[in-house]
């Protein structure tokens, strides 16, 4: 597996590729879905979830996570919120890629990829919909 820096010499308290993100997808992605059931038990329609998780401010290594569920359409996406969508007819989460902006972790150069494939179009144009974000 590749450390988190491409080149960096490896040590113990080094993370690896995949090692927290992965899992910690699984389980946020767990949570919405387990959320938008419990919901859609009492609302007949459809509706969003909003997912954010930050830093804790004392505590570190830790984070604090929140969840709120909406009737309306977030109008505008929001930095460091991931939005998804419960459809009613289809009883389905899916993810709102145009409202969903949680990149707003720093990352340095070495740690973007140069390859095109890796290029998310939409993120860039829920970037640009934030009013919050100027991209280079």
């Amino acid at each position: 597996m590749q450390t988190t820096i491409i080149g960096q010499k490896r040590h113990s308290g080094m993370q690896e590729m995949g090692e927290t993100r992965e899992p910690m997808a699984f389980d946020c992605w767990a949570d919405a879905n387990r959320l938008a059931e419990t919901y859609s038990k009492k609302m007949n329609r459809d509706f969003w979830v909003l997912f954010a998780a930050k830093p804790h401010v004392k505590i570190p290594n830790a984070i604090v996570a929140g969840w709120e569920v909406i009737a309306k359409r977030p109008p505008a996406p929001m930095v460091g919120v991931m939005v998804f969508k419960w459809s009613h007819a289809d009883k389905r989460l899916t993810v709102e890629t145009d409202l969903s902006l949680t990149l707003d972790v720093p990352l340095s150069d070495q740690e973007l990829s140069k390859d095109s494939k890796d290029v998310v179009a939409t993120l860039g144009k829920t970037a640009e919909k934030s009013g919050s974000i100027l991209l280079a």
